[in-house]
């Protein structure tokens, strides 16, 4: 539906919360010697659990988050995976009127007990920077714990340039009360390049346990991705395939329809490549792609995501392609349709080169991958919304006998999800080929 217009390429959710899937990361630094390495924690139901949802007012909260609570807390009546006994609170920067607040961030959560779930949450408002905020966001807990036992959560929706601040709120002030545990789930993206990567990690990790953090991608709590592991290492007939001798060519595509919709300021401070690509399509490449791990568990996964991510060729603009989408009008029905290109959102520079679409080609070093393209596609603005995972066999010799389309495994991610494998089928009739 719109035009995507060539750059200058001359210049260099909660679902994860009960399956954690983990950035690759770093040794942690050296911690305060108060922090101890395997803290006494109480994992009993009956303890009060609350969730506090570092910015709440977001679009994370509202399309992931509170929705993802609602099916974790209510979505199995007679096995919840969290307690229905959770008290989830909002926090944020500024006051809000709660049943208001409510009935914005809380539009996705759907079913029968949402009158329920909706008197379990709370806002409080304060500052990311301020301890004092933190010290009255821990007495609001408390109140709402009964003063007593409790495990608290903290999910990080926030800008990374607060996760340094907030992680010192939370040790200062905001920590679980009498031997519970905290944990923080910090949502990508952890930091903008390797430098702010690793002055977040030194602080991160100065703070909190490495077994208190959990740094995530909400992408991979999609049923498809989750579905990678079982695919790939519970079948008999794929991982024997799964190789440069069978396989021509692996597409990792995402595309939305929409475009930034007046949130351009923010976007153009990051691009498609740093807002899709090195977080939520590396992150299907690494499970589609490593070799099988020893164990499922998070050491033996990371061991080979490393691995796989040092084996990958340096890029450069020649294997890149970046464009920009422009305005576009269609009509339907005898209607006229125009839609805004990048450059007219409000809060984009007129001169802006920030890519809304990239195409990049990435080639791994290894013996399994070795000349076997992987073509990572994301855009915004574009005709569909869709991602996908397209695995295109090679053709062999003898399919000169009957010749056609090579095989294609396609796990679409989004919408209609769905597995499926493409294959040569003869025309009903006499005719063999």
């Amino acid at each position: 539906g719109r035009r995507n217009t060539s750059l200058n390429t001359g210049a260099s959710p909660f679902s994860a919360v009960r399956k954690m899937m983990c950035f690759c990361g770093k040794p942690p630094v050296a911690r305060d010697p108060e922090i101890t390495a395997e803290p006494k924690v109480m994992t009993a139901t009956s303890v009060p659990l609350s969730i506090v949802i570092l910015g709440a007012t977001g679009d994370l909260a509202r399309k992931k988050l509170y929705p993802a609570l609602y099916q974790l807390m209510y979505g199995c009546p007679e096995a919840p995976l969290i307690p229905t006994s959770a008290t989830i609170t909002g926090y944020g920067r500024s006051p809000v009127d709660l049943a208001a607040f409510l009935e914005k961030q809380c539009v996705n959560v759907k079913g029968e007990s949402k009158a329920e779930f909706l008197a379990n949450c709370s806002f409080f408002s304060g500052a990311y920077d301020q301890p004092e905020s933190f010290q009255k966001l821990n007495e609001h807990l408390a109140a709402l714990e009964g003063n007593g036992p409790a495990n608290r959560l903290f999910f990080f929706s926030v800008p990374p340039s607060v996760f340094g601040d907030i992680c010192k709120g939370v040790r200062a002030a905001a920590c679980a009360p009498s031997g519970g545990w905290t944990r923080l789930l910090i949502e990508k993206p952890f930091g903008r390049d390797s430098r702010t990567f690793e002055e977040l990690n030194a602080i991160t990790s100065a703070s909190f346990a490495e077994d208190e953090l959990f740094r995530i991608d909400h992408y991979l709590g999609k049923e498809v991705v989750l579905n990678l592991v079982a695919l790939r290492f519970g079948n008999q007939i794929y991982e024997k395939l799964w190789d440069r001798n069978n396989i021509a060519n692996v597409q990792i595509v995402f595309k939305e329809d929409l475009g930034t919709e007046g949130r351009g300021g923010y976007f153009d401070s990051s691009g498609i490549i740093r807002d899709i690509m090195q977080n939520h399509l590396l992150q299907v490449f690494l499970w589609a792609a490593m070799e099988p791990p020893a164990s499922l568990n998070r050491a033996s996964v990371q061991e080979e995501k490393v691995k796989l991510l040092k084996a990958i060729k340096p890029i450069t603009m020649k294997d890149c392609f970046l464009g920009q989408f422009g305005p576009n009008t269609w009509s339907t029905c005898g209607m006229e349709h125009k839609e805004p290109g990048y450059l007219d959102d409000k809060g984009v520079p007129i001169d802006s080169k920030c890519p809304t679409y990239a195409a990049v080609v990435l080639k791994v070093d290894n013996d399994r991958w070795r000349d076997v393209p992987f073509l990572f596609r994301a855009g915004k603005g574009l005709d569909e919304r869709m991602a996908e995972v397209r695995v295109t066999f090679k053709p062999q010799a003898f399919n000169q006998l009957v010749p056609g389309a090579p095989n294609e495994l396609v796990m679409r991610i989004q919408p209609d999800e769905a597995i499926y494998l493409k294959i040569m089928n003869k025309m009903p009739g006499w005719k063999v080929g």
